[in-house]
């Protein structure tokens, strides 16, 4: 995982939806979460590299990321490069993670990724717009798999990151089938004020046209003072191979918030993996 910390100046505030990526580009997602001790957004950017990109093992590409601002301005870059590995346990692709913190405002990020030898070069780009106030919860991070940190397990392996008690395999689009129908979510929760909160969260799948094939009953939550970080997972054995959107819906403090963010769900084992 690279820290970038960007030295972001604040912009107009704007509250419209989180993300809007560039079609047909490689797959990139940023998912916000809040840090009200310096009243701003820590961004973790997920980019998802296709080994076919990189063309054969051993093969060395180069990736820039570049966070710029509402007026064009870069505040924040960095290239580095990666070695294809000969093994591929992991499947056909290899997700980068980057995290930073901005305060509020608009933002474009740019990853471009280029094969050194054959000059071969993918690129992607998103929006993004930073809280400008606390949120009631952060965006919704969706993985194919989260175990719980423990005192002889609490270092991240790899391809994986840590998010309070928990370890988050990462991905941008997490790919699910057959042999691996668990989507695994988090978030985090921010309680007004320095009190405890009671709440509810609810989870549901919904299809391309907005039907709903999978929902699960609503369970208590606690949130301490300061806020917590839920975690969860929901079986999708028996769902049409497809894209989706899971959605978790928090009710806390008389108030409701929904994250959502997208899956696919695949035909057969290389379905669990990647979407080329």
């Amino acid at each position: 995982m690279r820290l970038l910390l960007a030295a972001a100046l604040a912009v107009a505030s704007i509250s419209r939806p989180a993300v809007r990526q560039s079609s047909d580009q490689l797959p990139l997602r940023a998912v916000r979460f809040y840090r009200a001790d310096h009243s701003r957004t820590r961004v973790t950017v997920f980019l998802e590299i296709p080994y076919s990109v990189a063309d054969s093992s051993g093969s060395v590409y180069q990736v820039d990321f570049r966070i710029s601002d509402s007026t064009g301005s870069t505040i924040g870059a960095e290239a580095w490069k990666v070695t294809v590995p000969a093994e591929r346990h992991a499947g056909p692709c290899v997700v980068e993670t980057i995290e930073f913190l901005v305060t509020p405002g608009r933002y474009r990020l740019e990853a471009a990724v280029k094969n050194r030898v054959t000059g071969r070069e993918s690129r992607s780009a998103l929006e993004l717009e930073a809280f400008d106030h606390q949120p009631g919860v952060s965006d919704l991070l969706l993985s194919p798999g989260i175990r719980s940190a423990s005192a002889g397990d609490s270092v991240p392996q790899a391809g994986e990151l840590r998010r309070g008690g928990a370890l988050v395999t990462v991905a941008a689009i997490p790919r699910l089938g057959p042999l691996r129908s668990t989507a695994h979510y988090l978030l985090e929760v921010y309680a007004a004020g320095e009190r405890e909160d009671t709440g509810s969260m609810s989870v549901r799948v919904e299809d391309a046209a907005g039907a709903v094939p999978f929902r699960w009953r609503s369970v208590p939550v606690q949130v301490r003072s300061g806020g917590s970080t839920l975690h969860g997972h929901v079986s999708l054995a028996g769902l049409p191979p497809g894209r989706y959107m899971l959605v978790v819906s928090v009710e806390l403090a008389g108030r409701t918030e929904e994250r959502r963010a997208e899956f696919v769900m695949g035909e057969g084992e290389e379905a669990v993996h990647s979407e080329q």
